[in-house]
């Protein structure tokens, strides 16, 4: 046997032993590219509930101090202002599971401020425990030129 043919069998082996070890490797491929698959779905899901759920916060602290400051007596406004803003955030659905509601009435302005705890297992696909905040706050002119009894 020369030297020669001896490197070819050598290599020969090599190179099949080489292939051997990679059967399989589909196989792994595929559940790693699936769980990565699953895991970026879970993180954009969890940011549009996320998104909507604080522009629903927002529409209703704008919407709460509009009404509060279009009343004749500002006071008396209020539980309608938290009943508004509760129908606007859906309180007690997987974008607000409670809604926290706070007011300054002032000389020229209202302000109001709302915040509304997300579940997080309903806001992602995993079972996630806890919930998270978010809040929002508005300011409105009171209307000098409103009806006056």
């Amino acid at each position: 046997m020369t030297r020669r043919s001896r490197d070819r069998g050598l290599r020969a082996r090599w190179w099949s032993a080489a292939r051997a070890d990679d059967r399989g490797s589909a196989a792994a491929e595929l559940v790693v590219l699936t769980v990565v698959s699953f895991l970026f779905v879970s993180v954009v899901i969890f940011a549009g509930k996320m998104n909507v759920s604080s522009a629903h916060v927002e529409a209703a602290a704008r919407s709460a101090a509009r009404t509060i400051s279009l009343a004749r007596n500002p006071g008396s406004a209020v539980d309608e202002a938290r009943e508004q803003a509760s129908s606007i955030v859906d309180e007690g659905s997987e974008f607000c599971t409670d809604m926290g509601f706070d007011y300054a009435i002032g000389e020229e302005q209202v302000t109001v401020e709302i915040t509304c705890n997300v579940d997080l297992s309903e806001a992602t696909l995993a079972e996630l425990p806890g919930s998270l905040p978010v809040s929002a706050d508005a300011t409105e002119s009171i209307d000098r030129y409103r009806e006056r009894t």
